[in-house]
């Protein structure tokens, strides 16, 4: 059972402060148990609860105790040498600003690799949070953060992981929505450009793993296979229902689990010197029922990577 946010956030603290009065270890010791006690409590429950900065500010300083305690330093040695990397003669310490950091960016990147209901949260979140500062991605997002307080940035799950990369001094590239995600791309553009392709599917048809081609989409947000000698018609989304055939996207996971972009899907491999392809972008025909799609970049997406402003 969950306890409550102010539960979760004294336990923390309590944790911090036991170790940091605890004397009957070796310093090796010490640090052992508070590098396998502290970050792991604390990155379990920080991208889930909402932790004031009152709050943050009082466990970073019970934490900061514990580690001088273990290396049995003295209460005016300066905080920032735990910060400092070691092949600069600091100890190279995670606080909690860094941990909740990596949390709630690991967080934010789980929920965008499920579509499980979690992702489309994740898109309200993120476009909301745009809307609200006027930007137009996370680098500009980014950049607006540093001027709002920390209770003003954690109303929006997106907005506060920006604000904190910012306090870090980290600039973060992400696009948790990009359009040739298969998890982002509309019904409508998928399932075209199964068909389009002929994407083969494995998928079990009365107990048995079958491999089937996608034919064509139906107006009924339906699509028809091809398994063997025999039409089935599936789902485009959704999850399958006893004893229905799987959805397309759930085909699609299955067959195609290593793929997350468009292009990576079998038979997108495209020879770029056919017509379907226009400066580097593949055209994809949409049935006029199914409204209006987009088209996938055949040279794959701008590099993702969290990377030190100072360039570290």
């Amino acid at each position: 059972m969950w306890l409550d946010a102010k539960s979760q956030r004294h336990a923390a603290i309590e944790v911090a402060a036991y170790l940091y009065k605890n004397d009957n270890l070796w310093i090796d010791q010490r640090l052992k148990v508070i590098s396998m006690c502290l970050p792991s409590l604390f990155s379990f429950s920080a991208p889930l609860i909402d932790w004031p900065e009152s709050d943050l500010k009082l466990l970073t300083a019970v934490w900061v105790k514990a580690y001088k305690n273990a290396w049995n330093l003295g209460k005016s040695t300066a905080t920032c040498l735990f910060t400092i990397p070691r092949d600069k003669g600091g100890l190279q310490v995670k606080l909690p600003l860094g941990t909740l950091f990596t949390s709630v960016w690991g967080n934010l990147e789980r929920c965008s690799q499920f579509n499980d209901g979690t992702r489309q949260r994740l898109a309200l979140c993120y476009q909301e949070a745009l809307q609200e500062t006027g930007c137009l991605d996370v680098l500009e997002l980014q950049d607006v953060s540093q001027h709002l307080s920390w209770k003003a940035a954690s109303t929006n799950e997106v907005t506060f992981a920006c604000y904190l990369a910012n306090k870090l001094d980290i600039l973060v590239e992400w696009d948790p929505i990009h359009p040739d995600l298969i998890a982002s791309a509309p019904d409508a553009t998928l399932s075209a450009l199964a068909c389009q392709v002929k994407l083969p599917l494995s998928i079990q048809i009365e107990g048995v793993m079958l491999t089937a081609t996608c034919l064509k989409i139906g107006l009924d947000s339906t699509m028809t296979i091809l398994a063997g000698d025999i039409q089935y018609s599936i789902h485009l989304d959704g999850q399958a229902q006893n004893p229905g055939l799987p959805s397309l996207r759930e085909c699609i996971s299955r067959s195609c689990g290593q793929a997350r972009w468009l292009y990576e899907l079998s038979g997108m491999a495209t020879d770029p010197e056919t017509d379907e392809w226009a400066d580097g972008v593949k055209a994809i025909r949409i049935p006029q029922h199914l409204g209006i799609g987009i088209g996938t970049s055949k040279h794959g997406p701008r590099t993702v990577s969290p990377q030190s402003k100072r360039g570290q």
